[in-house]
């Protein structure tokens, strides 16, 4: 079936409209904007209150997350782990803060 007489085109659409996610997207830019309520009903005051709070009340994670299991986080010591993408790379004693590296650079001004 050719919905614009262009295989490019008729391929993007295809695949557009055959994820779930895509579809579950656009439907949800449909409603949201077209069915009607005020800020309160949709939820978007408590949303934008949420985003202005200064509270604690959520924390993000350390980076040591991502620390590889089981005492391997040595393997990011080693130079050669910079240049392997699933490694992580501890540069921290080879090099200076980026706060440091600020004060350098306000001294110097």
């Amino acid at each position: 079936m050719s919905l614009t007489g262009v295989s490019e085109i008729n391929q993007i659409v295809t695949v557009l409209f055959s994820t779930s996610m895509a579809v579950g997207c656009i439907v949800a830019l449909i409603l949201d904007n077209t069915i009607p309520g005020t800020t309160e009903e949709r939820g978007l005051k408590a949303w934008r209150q949420h985003l202005s709070d200064d509270s604690d009340e959520f924390q993000t994670a350390s980076i040591k997350v991502y620390d590889l299991p089981f005492g391997l986080n040595r393997i990011s010591n080693y130079k050669v782990a910079k240049y392997l993408p699933f490694l992580p790379y501890n540069d921290e004693d080879r090099s200076p803060t980026a706060d440091e590296e600020l004060k350098d650079v306000d001294s110097k001004l």
